[in-house]
C-alpha cells in the first residue's frame, strides 16, 4: 500500500482495505479469468465500476470540497491504482481520473457542468494529451481533425477531452468532444482487461473549455497519468510476488516444498528487491504530485521505469514458478503477466523515458 506522510497511513490503510473487501465481494479473484475473458469481447465490469463510485467515490477524491470532492490527494488515487492493479479489474477507473484532473482544472463554469457528472459516473470520460488533432471552425463553433492513438477507456467513455493545436496559430487548448461523433477502433493488446482505442475526429464538432494554462494541464495529466500506471504495476508486481511464494510454499517436487530450493529462493529475492525500488520511486513520485508538481513529470518517468522493471521481472518469475499450469489460459497468472507487459509501453517506450530523466538532469542522451 502507498502512503505518502505518516499522519495519513492509517486512513490510506482504512481506503485499502474498503476498496479490496468491496471488489472482492463483487468481483472475486476466483472469477478473474472468466471476467477477463468477457474484457477480451469488449465487456467491463459494471457491477465493481458502481461500487467504486458510488460507495467509495473514487473519482471525487482528488477533487476539492469546495468542487463537491472529498479533498483527498493523489496518495489515495495511488492506493486504489495499486490494488486494481493487481487484482487485474476491467474498470475504466484511469480514463475517468484522466478526464476528472482535466475538468477540474477548467474555470468554474466548466467545472460546474462537468465535474459532479463525472464524479457521479453519469458521464464517463477518457482524454489525450497528445496535441495530435488540430482545430478549425470558429472560435464558437471548433471542429476537430485528426487521429489519436492509444486512448485508454475511450471504448466505455461518453466525452472525450482532447488538447488540440489551433491550426492557425499553433496555440494548444483543451476541448471537449462526445464520443458518439467520432470513429473509436479498439485496439488488441495484451492485457485483456485494459481498454485502449484509435479514436479518429473528422471535423468533429467541439466545446472549448475554459482553461487558462492548457500546455501545464497537459503535463500534469500526463505525469498523472504515468503515476497511476506506475501504481498499476507495483500492485501487478506485488500480487504476482505474493502468489509465487505462496505457490513455493506449498507446492512439493522430489519430496521437499520447490520453496526451499536455492534458485527459486534467488529468483524471488531478485524480484522483491526490485519491488521495493519500485515503491520507493512510486512513493516518491506520489509526494512530487502532492508537494512538487513542477517535479511530476520526471519522478512519474522514474516511477513507471522502475515499476515496470518489477512487475515484469515478477509476473515472468509467478509463471516459471507455477511450472506447467502458469503457462496456462486457465491460470490467473497469464492475465498478471500480460497487463505488465502492456503497461510497460502503454505511456512511453522506454528509452524516450530515460532521456527524458537524462534531460531533465541537464545530461544528453
Amino acid at each position: 500500500m502507498i502512503l505518502q506522510s505518516a499522519e495519513s497511513v492509517e486512513l490510506r490503510r482504512e481506503l485499502a482495505d474498503v476498496v479490496s473487501t468491496s471488489a472482492e465481494k463483487t468481483s472475486p479473484r476466483s472469477e478473474v479469468v472468466a471476467r477477463a475473458d468477457d474484457a477480451a469481447s469488449g465487456a467491463w465490469d459494471r457491477a465493481l465500476w458502481g461500487r467504486l463510485v458510488d460507495e467509495v467515490g473514487v473519482l471525487g477524491l482528488d477533487v476539492p470540497e469546495e468542487d463537491g470532492g472529498a479533498g483527498a490527494s493523489v496518495a489515495e488515487l495511488a492506493v486504489i491504482c495499486e490494488i486494481l492493479g493487481g487484482r487485474t479489474d476491467a474498470v475504466p477507473v484511469l480514463g475517468g481520473l484522466a478526464a476528472v484532473e482535466v475538468a477540474k482544472s477548467a474555470g468554474a463554469a466548466d467545472r460546474e457542468r462537468l465535474l459532479p457528472p463525472l464524479m457521479a459516473g453519469e458521464l464517463r470520460g477518457c482524454v489525450s494529451a497528445d496535441v495530435a488533432v488540430e482545430v478549425s471552425g470558429t472560435p464558437d463553433a471548433p471542429v476537430l481533425t485528426g487521429v489519436l492513438e492509444r486512448v485508454i477507456d475511450a471504448e466505455a467513455a461518453d466525452v472525450l477531452l482532447v488538447c488540440a493545436a489551433d491550426g492557425d496559430s499553433g496555440v494548444h487548448g483543451w476541448f471537449e468532444v462526445r464520443t458518439a461523433d467520432t470513429a473509436v477502433a479498439p485496439r488488441r493488446t495484451l492485457d485483456l482487461v485494459r481498454s485502449v482505442a484509435t479514436v479518429t475526429l473528422d471535423a468533429t464538432p467541439a466545446r472549448r473549455l475554459d482553461v487558462s494554462h492548457p500546455d501545464a494541464v497537459r503535463d500534469r495529466v500526463r505525469g498523472l497519468t504515468r503515476l497511476l500506471i506506475a501504481a498499476e504495476q507495483l500492485g501487478v508486481a506485488e500480487r504476482a510476488l505474493a502468489d509465487a511464494v505462496s505457490y513455493a510454499r506449498m507446492r512439493e517436487q522430489f519430496g521437499r516444498v520447490i520453496g526451499s530450493f536455492q534458485a527459486v529462493k534467488h529468483l524471488l529475492a531478485d524480484v522483491a528487491t526490485d519491488t521495493d525500488l519500485a515503491r520507493s520511486l512510486v512513493e516518491h513520485a506520489v509526494w512530487a504530485a502532492v508537494e512538487d508538481p513542477d517535479c511530476l513529470p520526471e519522478a512519474s518517468a522514474m516511477a513507471v521505469l522502475a515499476a515496470s522493471r518489477a512487475a515484469v521481472a515478477s509476473t515472468a518469475e509467478n509463471v516459471q514458478t507455477h511450472g506447467g499450469i502458469g503457462f496456462s489460459w486457465e491460470h490467473p497468472a497469464h492475465l498478471l503477466f500480460r497487463k505488465a507487459r502492456s503497461n510497460d509501453v502503454l505511456v512511453a517506450e522506454r528509452v524516450d523515458l530515460v532521456e527524458e530523466i537524462l534531460a531533465a538532469n541537464g545530461v544528453a542522451a
